[in-house]
């Protein structure tokens, strides 16, 4: 979708120039045409009736133009008037004047709307609309993932810093798929890693390994029984759960934070697979415990999504670590 104007665009423009011609038949200025018919006398019998007009903005202006006209007929014997009316619109000469300015202006409104409306592209776009990140961006391939993990081994998870969320704009841009596949590099890089399911209304990490949505975070933050399942080797998984409250209820509760620090102690990594940024402000609770949030940016991503992921980014202090470009 490299083009500027598709079909919403063109209805966008048709639109908007029928609004502007119809506004411009029921507002531009009515003007008013005064009128007379005088008999002009001929040689011998013969005479006629010519019809005189004189049209204006204002009323008293056209009877006063009138008037001149009839000056300049003063043999003249006066039929009828003078008579000041409005002047007769042309519905379809003000619709097609009206509608040229409104394409052009219609045109306008969709190069606007089909510009943010335009394709990321890594090499361009990603630094400006998402700042400058701690890593570079990198593709999403296992080569770059693995030096990726690297990285931020080298670069993030230092000392007390333990937390990364993974964040993106929207739904289907790939988020777990690269958690699941982060958490089982560094796992098999020999850190001890937590992968913590936080999306309550689209969980997915336990059907990528074959595990029951039972006894999750959202049990945990209601109080109830949680279990951590084995994902493999030094990994460790905590599903979403059930949750009964509404979810930002839940995430906002105190118990959040509390099992967030207690998580950092035996684990060296947790990462956090968060809600699309488009299905609420949920992901914003973790990227300020954090400080911080990777993102993964699926292909044709729209730039004015990207730009409110920032927004919500910025809101709560949260560094932009890295960014996946998920071209699968």
């Amino acid at each position: 979708m490299n083009r500027l104007f598709d079909f919403r665009s063109a209805l966008v423009a048709l639109a908007v120039a029928l609004a502007i011609a119809l506004a411009w038949h029921c507002a531009a200025p009515r003007s008013y045409v005064a009128t007379a018919r005088v008999l002009l006398p001929h040689g011998g019998a013969q005479s006629r009736i010519v019809k005189l007009e004189s049209e204006a903005l204002d009323p008293a202006d056209a009877r006063s133009r009138l008037s001149g006209l009839l000056r300049r007929y003063a043999g003249a014997s006066l039929v009828d008037g003078p008579a000041t009316v409005p002047a007769r619109r042309s519905l379809a000469l003000d619709l097609a004047l009206g509608g040229v300015l409104g394409l052009g202006c219609g045109a306008g409104v969709s190069f606007w709307t089909a510009r943010r409306r335009r394709p990321v592209r890594i090499e361009r776009d990603l630094v400006p609309l998402l700042g400058n990140p701690l890593v570079a961006a990198r593709p999403m391939r296992p080569e770059a993932l693995r030096a990726l993990a690297g990285t931020l081994q080298d670069h993030w998870f230092t000392g007390a810093r333990k937390l990364l969320p993974i964040v993106s704009a929207g739904r289907g841009d790939g988020r777990s798929r690269v958690a699941v596949e982060l958490a089982q590099l560094f796992a098999s890089m020999g850190e001890r890693t937590l992968l913590i399911d936080a999306d309550f209304r689209s969980p997915s990490l336990h059907r990528a390994f074959q595990l029951k949505n039972e006894g999750g975070l959202a049990d945990l933050l209601a109080d109830r029984p949680v279990r951590l399942a084995a994902g493999g080797e030094n990994l460790a998984v905590l599903v979403a759960g059930r949750g009964r409250a509404e979810p930002l209820e839940l995430l906002s509760r105190a118990r959040l934070r509390t099992f967030l620090d207690a998580a950092a102690h035996p684990f060296s990594i947790v990462l956090i697979d968060t809600p699309a940024a488009q299905s609420g402000p949920d992901l914003e609770i973790f990227a300020a415990v954090a400080g911080g949030a990777l993102l993964v940016v699926r292909p044709g991503e729209d730039a004015a999504r990207l730009s409110r992921l920032r927004r919500q980014l910025t809101r709560c202090n949260a560094l932009p670590v890295a960014s996946i470009f998920n071209r699968r």
